[in-house]
């Protein structure tokens, strides 16, 4: 969603490209007449420079310029994501070559490189069978090394792509998703397929323009996304296994549908059944309160904290686990939790620190190395996020 771009908007360019400041000065030069006709256009005109260079194999000139585009113009700065979409979706790829293409995006902008070089890879696709083989080629060369970060944005990243390919068929993408190798990868994927739902829905039931859908192909008009009298929807329909990725992203729909009002939406968690999808939604909504909180800490305490009794603590699990998205960002996500005050939010927020550390490290002397803190419960929360006894992380980063 927009509002989590915060997440990953560098504070300072950090890509010395030969040439980047001269295009993206070119670019806002010639965009900015844009702005009077709609931030849509004006972001449609950014996007479509961009991706010239990336479409011409230079992806890193194109994430370059990016970088300096949005800190010429912090307007931009929630668009970050959507551009980054587009110029990885003008990059074509083979299995042969989708790996080295995708090494070249970086975790910005909430991953939106590899998220668009996905997608086209799956959207060329349409109408041909997708064979094992074209599966699993994007993200294989990523396994057995330390690019665990990478991996996970892969395999969501497929999920995205495999919804393109089957026109927003949830259930027939997450049977794609269910042919990658383990439990990890799978639930990998299911995220990318309900977070591109989610994306359709939007643009379906909210008004969101045309470049919010990141160059992604529409949903058809008979394919129903989003139901305003059942805000559980699709997770309350989805069969059992596909549950708790739904319902941990579900917070994107039921926020607009309720005004941003965050009482209301703890409502719906409340009533998402067991409390394993509870925490779920709840997950979801601490991470929409972080991004509308601009990372603010009153903000998302002011938000999270008008959850309900069982919801408050996975709430503020939910908004660590965005503050700290990437690993250049997990410092951030540690002071946050030691602001708070000793307690199960506490703990839970250490333990959502944890999480994003499995994500992030594949080998268990890394992750007891980033739960550092010099009070034990701390460490003890946090370790049991990063399931540092097992070789894949325990549970789906988000």
């Amino acid at each position: 969603m927009p509002s989590d771009t915060l997440a990953t908007a560098p504070t300072t360019p950090s890509r010395s490209v030969s040439d980047s400041g001269a295009v993206a000065d070119s670019l806002l030069m010639a965009c900015k007449p844009h702005v009077s006709h709609s931030t849509d256009a004006y972001s449609t005109c950014l996007a479509d420079g961009i991706a010239s260079l990336s479409s011409a194999g230079d992806i890193a000139l194109a994430m370059g310029t990016l970088d300096r585009i949005v800190h010429s113009d912090p307007s931009l700065v929630l668009l970050g994501h959507p551009l980054a979409h587009a110029l990885g979706y003008a990059v074509r790829s083979t299995p042969a070559t989708a790996t080295r293409l995708l090494s070249q995006c970086d975790e910005r902008y909430q991953s939106g490189c590899y998220h668009g070089i996905l997608q086209r890879y799956f959207d060329a696709r349409i109408g041909i069978p997708i064979t094992r083989t074209v599966l699993l080629a994007p993200c294989d060369g990523l396994r057995g090394t330390r690019e665990q970060f990478r991996l996970y944005d892969c395999l969501h990243g497929t999920g995205h792509g495999l919804m393109m390919y089957h026109a927003y068929d949830v259930n027939a993408s997450l049977r794609d998703c269910d042919r990658l190798p383990n439990d990890w990868d799978q639930r990998s994927c299911y995220s990318g397929v309900f977070m591109e739902h989610n994306m359709g829905a939007h643009m379906q039931a909210f008004g969101n323009e045309v470049f919010g859908m990141h160059r992604h192909s529409t949903p058809g008009a008979g394919v129903v996304l989003f139901k305003p009298d059942d805000l559980k929807y699709p997770c309350d329909t989805t069969p059992d296994r596909y549950r708790r990725e739904c319902y941990e992203l579900q917070a994107d729909l039921i926020l607009p549908a309720v005004k941003q009002d965050y009482r209301k939406a703890s409502a719906v968690c409340d009533a998402a059944g067991t409390p394993d999808l509870v925490r779920a939604c709840y997950l979801g909504l601490g991470r929409n309160a972080s991004g509308a909180s601009a990372f603010q800490y009153a903000g998302i305490r002011k938000r999270c904290d008008q959850a309900s009794p069982f919801g408050v603590p996975f709430c503020y699990q939910g908004a660590v686990r965005h503050l700290a998205y990437v690993p250049s960002e997990l410092a951030r996500g540690v002071a946050f939790c030691r602001s708070l005050p000793d307690g199960e939010t506490r703990a839970r927020c250490w333990d959502g620190i944890g999480l994003q550390v499995g994500g992030f490290f594949s080998d268990s002397v890394s992750r007891q190395r980033a739960c550092n803190s010099d009070v034990a419960r701390d460490v003890a929360a946090c370790v049991e996020g990063a399931g540092v006894t097992q070789s894949q992380p325990a549970r789906t980063r988000q």
